[in-house]
């Protein structure tokens, strides 16, 4: 037996030609369970903590009390915040503006995934929440500022969650 790899790209194979020569879609579907409401409100809701989570997110990357963008400490979980954050706001753009019912791949790629870039998102935002109050007590910079960035922080946080939680309690089903 040949040891192959899974294509990266496999869902490629559910598009296939028609008689016109244009690719269509032939795999399968999800549908979201529930009403038309129930759809749009999930939409707007998770819509709205995107919305909410890329403004704190932009904030926080314009503070910088008590010269906290020169600690390693305080810089290392930022930059994987910001990079999970852009992640799982890319993927929860996607499901928001995606038909449905949705496309498998599509699920994949968004539904299935958004739970754990909330968690990584929300472990990332803890820890620089805490390693940002260390440093501004140690230097005894606490300000007005390093209040803003530390609430900030956990707004962050609790976006994160409150994504996972309301992703989770969303149910599709193959149509």
């Amino acid at each position: 037996m040949q040891n192959q790899k899974p294509r990266r790209r496999a869902y490629l194979d559910d598009f296939k030609p028609d008689a016109s020569g244009n690719y269509v879609y032939c795999g399968k579907m999800l549908a979201f369970c529930g009403s038309e409401t129930d759809r749009r409100r999930f939409r707007r809701r998770f819509g709205l903590c995107c919305a909410f989570m890329l403004a704190a997110e932009i904030a926080v990357g314009c503070l910088n009390p008590g010269e906290l963008d020169n600690t390693m400490p305080v810089l290392i979980p930022y930059m994987l915040q910001v990079i999970f954050a852009a992640a799982f706001l890319w993927s929860g753009v996607r499901l928001v503006f995606a038909d449905d019912p949705l496309r498998a791949y599509l699920h994949r790629q968004t539904v299935q995934r958004l739970p754990t870039l909330a968690v990584l998102l929300a472990v990332c935002a803890g820890a620089t929440f805490l390693s940002a109050l260390i440093v501004l007590i140690v230097q005894k910079s606490f300000d007005g500022a390093g209040i803003v960035y530390l609430l900030l922080q956990l707004a962050v946080c609790a976006a994160a969650l409150f994504g996972r939680a309301h992703i989770r309690r969303a149910e599709w089903k193959e149509s």
